[in-house]
């Protein structure tokens, strides 16, 4: 309230010049308010410290006569004191309801009110307009971060809700009725092996192994991804083994990080007596990271790439998202992310180069945030630069594959970065969870629309280039749908498991609609394993391939979810379940990081899916009940098989589902109300260390 409005006696407040103290201030408010009250007492007049501390009398004033005098009127301060103002009960009544009616407001009178707020303060500082429109909180699982103490001092982990792991443990703990820890992720190579092996002398591999490791490297990577020209490599490489000296800091460590990724490959087991598969070589190149570069190179980047990739292998997920954040900043110190004219880069090739470059780095930051649930690096508004091309060049086309692939992998990307903010983002968002699962869905079909036919599993299309079958293009589009809908099914688990103990036993009361996409989460986790069992069969399971094994243990963890529902198909879910185990298993024992990690929490789970069943009496084995898990919506079942057998294009058609998509709004408000208001709230973890954690199986708590 300014000091020209009205105060509670009906009478104005006098007017304080802007050389009075403060103290003065509260004398003229204090004096103002007595007077409606009776007589007036004489007021001790406020001195300025220096005056009190010499025990003289203060004339007052800014400064007062004698700092002035004294020649220190910046010394001249006075005390703030608060001082009792009588009021009366009315005033605080009104104030008291007027403080109710704003907080019954509706969200966009909020909005408008803080808006016209924040442009009358001249003084403020420019904001998002995404910080003064957001006024719905977004539903999370905790309603504080969530922290993991892993007895380092000040250093708490955090744990996103994003992730796999993470989903793992609320599933845990919604089938249990007592309190169920995060297992803590200990299985990775560490800072401290790391460092001592960047400090040694690695040799270099002769020059047969150098060319061996390149090429596979180069045909693992570039498969999927463009990091490094491929011609500017091998040419570089002959030319170090020729003449080391003459290759420069940067090309010998995109070498380093390369041998590192092709050993990793080709490779089937770990010794245990050894290092991880190409670990050496990956602390070598390492060390080019000790120096940021003032002036970046396209090559740093690549390495940043290079490395960030390798890291994964490695369990070191924290790590590859760093690296990735990293050169998706070098790439807009260099100006990757806009479009470089003509007439200052005339070559076709370097100019597409530096767009994929870019977008391989986009991609990565992207992918990585959504699975760790973090924030990405680079907002998409701020991005120019076209997508790439097929360009006509000359003896170099080797160097860039087809465009199509790395742009709906592009698209993909820009996706999950959407579905890892809209539902996983502890911001405030305008609207609620079910539209945006349902806006997700949306943009993931589309996508599907979209999608070359010589892209599809089984294309259609008879002039299709016959190059491997992109099955990471549709194992991450699987892991986007279950990473936007799990969610929903993990609510309707627990409203399930409300039902158990229930005496008669009575059905739970879950909308058609969230049961619809319950089971779109659970048919992409099915297709998931199909595909990657197809792999493993054919060979083409990479033993250290970190994003196989985290797809596998994804989908796995979606189909005991399922196989808890009473649903026709959850003996079926949890055959599959149990079958992807051994897969995880034989993969933990040639040494790959995240399998061991993964397998803790395959442990845990079925302990606490055998208490489960036990629990119920083992309900979903006896019998199914196809209404609960064959809703219908408009007329429309949900019984066909939504994914087929191993057709992608299919995974969003289901009428039904496209039913459930057309409607402007989601009969979710259950779960809107009452997302996750359970016993997951105010999680406490134990002082563990990846030191003092032991290898033995898992033990529930």
């Amino acid at each position: 309230m300014s000091p020209s409005m009205a105060s509670p006696n009906g009478s104005r407040r006098g007017s304080v010049t802007p050389s009075e103290p403060e103290g003065s201030k509260d004398d003229v408010v204090s004096q103002s308010t007595r007077s409606a009250h009776g007589p007036q007492r004489r007021t001790k007049s406020t001195a300025c410290r220096r005056c009190h501390s010499r025990k003289v009398k203060c004339s007052g004033g800014t400064p007062c006569e004698n700092c002035r005098h004294a020649g220190k009127p910046a010394e001249c301060t006075y005390p703030r004191k608060n001082r009792l103002v009588k009021v009366s009960q009315q005033y605080i009544d009104d104030l008291i309801a007027e403080n109710q009616r704003l907080r019954n407001r509706d969200p966009g009178s909020r909005t408008r009110t803080v808006a016209e707020t924040t442009q009358k303060d001249v003084s403020a500082a420019p904001r998002n307009s995404a910080d003064t429109t957001s006024s719905i909180p977004a539903p999370s699982l905790e309603e504080r971060p969530w922290f993991f103490d892993m007895n380092i001092p000040h250093t708490p982990v955090l744990i996103g809700e994003a992730s796999d792991v993470a989903f793992a443990t609320r599933f845990r703990q919604a089938i249990s009725d007592a309190q169920h820890n995060h297992i803590p992720r200990v299985n990775y190579a560490t800072d401290e092996r790391l460092l001592a092996l960047s400090d040694m002398d690695c040799p270099w591999p002769f020059p047969s192994r150098a060319r061996l490791l390149v090429n596979v490297a180069i045909k693992y990577v570039s498969r999927v991804y463009h990091i490094v020209r491929k011609s500017q490599i091998l040419e570089g490489l002959e030319q170090t083994i020729q003449n080391p000296h003459s290759s420069d800091s940067l090309l010998k460590s995109k070498l380093w990080a390369l041998f590192a990724i092709g050993e990793m490959y080709s490779t089937r087991t770990a010794a245990a007596e050894t290092n991880f598969p190409g670990m050496a070589y990956f602390a070598r190149a390492t060390r080019i990271l000790r120096i940021i570069s003032e002036r970046p190179r396209i090559d740093a980047i690549e390495i940043r790439l290079l490395l960030s990739f390798y890291s994964l292998a490695l369990n070191r997920r924290y790590t590859a998202y760093a690296l990735a954040g990293s050169a998706v900043r070098l790439s807009v110190v260099m100006g990757l992310h806009l479009n470089v004219p003509e007439s200052q880069l005339r070559d076709p090739a370097v100019r597409e180069h530096r767009n994929r470059v870019w977008w391989t780095a986009y991609s990565f930051d992207r992918m990585w945030a959504s699975r760790l649930g973090h924030p990405v690096a680079i907002q998409d508004e701020f991005i120019e630069v076209d997508l790439p091309t097929n360009p006509v060049l000359g003896g170099c086309h080797d160097d860039f594959m087809d465009s199509s692939y790395i742009n709906a992998n592009i698209r993909l990307a820009r996706l999950a970065g959407r579905i890892g903010y809209s539902i996983y983002s502890r911001a405030a968002q305008q609207t609620s969870l079910s539209q945006r699962v349902q806006e997700a869905l949306k943009d993931l079909r589309n996508w599907v629309e979209e999608l070359p036919a010589h892209l599809h599993i089984e294309s259609k299309d008879s002039n299709a280039d016959p190059s491997p079958k992109p099955l990471s293009l549709h194992l991450y589009f699987n892991q986007c749908v279950i990473a936007a809908t799990r969610p929903i099914l993990l609510h309707v688990l627990r409203t399930h498991v409300a039902t158990w103990d229930s005496q008669p036993s009575i059905e739970p009361e879950v909308p058609a609609s969230a049961m619809t996409l319950a089971e779109a989460c659970v048919r992409c986790a099915r297709h998931s394993c199909r595909l990657l069992i197809e792999c493993w069969i054919d060979g083409s399971f990479a033993t250290f391939d970190y994003f196989y094994t985290q797809y596998l243990f994804s989908a796995a963890t979606v189909l005991a979810v399922s196989s808890l529902l009473d649903g026709k198909d959850c003996r079926s879910d949890r055959d599959q379940f149990e079958a992807s185990i051994p897969f995880l298993e034989q993969l933990k024992e040639t040494g790959n990081f995240a399998a061991e990690e993964f397998c803790q929490h395959i442990d845990a789970m079925k302990v606490m899916m055998a208490r489960a069943q036990a629990r119920r009496g083992d309900f979903s084995m006896q019998g199914s009940a196809p209404h609960m898990i064959e809703p219908s919506l408009g007329g429309f079942d949900v019984g066909p098989t939504l994914l087929g057998d191993t057709a992608t294009s299919g995974m969003l058609s289901e009428p039904s589902l496209q039913e459930l998509l057309s409607q402007p709004v989601l009969d979710l408000q259950f779960i809107n109300a009452s997302m996750y208001q359970d016993g997951a709230q105010g999680l406490y973890w134990p002082d563990i260390s990846p030191e003092s954690w032991t290898t033995d199986p898992w033990v529930p708590t």
